[in-house]
């Protein structure tokens, strides 16, 4: 059957089972066996800000949105936040040995990632958080108001779907134009705005950082791969093929994918990792409405199509 986690998006694994490695005297010379996985090139790509805040930008005459916007995916430094892929076990026992075996494998998708950026003059992150939160839910009725759009009959059906962001977390290797692995985040929303960051000393002279928090629903499979993979191409400039030869960084040879009588492939529903779960379909009303290449309707993202969208962009 056709590979999932290993698949021909992404960079695999060299073949590392001609060398010794550090089991006896390590062999320096061969150095191709020391192709080491190096952090810090990862980076941010806003698929979606809250239909809401765009609304409001639009009636007010502000750019405010677009901003944060710019902000979120240009000045990224990293996340922190994401799960591990996690078993449980079963035990098994006569009374007097145990044995455990697993019995369920999960993957947290509940989950809180964090970002840290510095704030402008003008309090550019907190008070756009801050004007999103207090749209969602007013902090002393609770209502839900979209700070008027609702009352004035610019928005009549509020929802969830019209106050998410939707984000793609690329990691990259040291070249920055090969994919490691790539996540959607989809469904994020905002948990806070850090009006703390106002507490001050007259001795303390600073920039600020603030963290950045949103709840989300975290998608990993050879779809989103495969859209990130097309997301750094358009945005490098540069087609990256990914070679099967052995010791060039690249494919490992990947086994075709078996179809049926028909000639054609089988997707099994049962395998989350292939069948791209979590990805809805996009209607073709749904992300419809484009401004300048990018989603302005509050529709569902295909991750399939971002690639096109980062082409106009």
């Amino acid at each position: 059957m056709a590979t999932t986690v290993f698949n021909e998006s992404t960079i695999n694994p060299r073949d590392l089972t001609a060398y010794n490695a550090f089991r006896g005297v390590t062999d320096f010379t061969n150095i191709n066996q020391f192709s080491q996985y190096e952090t810090g090139y990862q980076a941010l790509f806003i698929l979606q800000m809250p239909w809401f805040m765009e609304k409001l930008d639009k009636k007010r005459g502000t750019n405010y949105t677009e901003s944060v916007r710019h902000v979120l995916e240009y000045e990224f430094r990293g996340l922190d936040g994401l799960p591990d892929i996690t078993a449980d076990t079963m035990e098994i026992t006569d009374g007097i040995n145990t044995q455990r075996l697993i019995n369920k494998v999960t993957y947290d998708t509940s989950v809180t990632i964090n970002s840290s950026y510095f704030e402008k003059t003008g309090s550019l992150l907190t008070k756009w958080s801050e004007d999103y939160l207090t749209g969602i839910k007013d902090k002393a009725s609770q209502a839900k108001t979209y700070h008027g759009l609702i009352k004035d009959g610019d928005c009549m059906d509020p929802g969830p779907d019209k106050e998410i962001f939707t984000m793609l977390y690329v990691v990259t290797d040291a070249t920055m134009y090969r994919l490691e692995r790539a996540v959607l985040l989809a469904n994020c929303q905002l948990t806070k705005a850090e009006t703390s960051m106002y507490n001050g000393n007259r001795s303390d002279i600073n920039n600020k950082e603030l963290s950045m928090e949103w709840t989300c629903f975290p998608i990993m499979n050879n779809t989103v791969d495969r859209a990130a993979k097309n997301i750094l191409d358009a945005v490098n400039g540069i087609k990256i093929n990914y070679v099967s030869a052995n010791n060039d960084g690249g494919l490992l040879a990947t086994p075709s994918a078996i179809s049926k009588k028909s000639s054609s492939i089988i997707y099994s529903e049962l395998d989350s990792t292939e069948y791209g779960y979590g990805i809805q379909n996009t209607p073709t009303y749904a992300a419809g409405n484009r401004e300048n290449g990018r989603v302005k309707s509050g529709g569902i993202i295909n991750p399939t199509d971002l690639g096109i969208e980062f082409q106009k962009k």
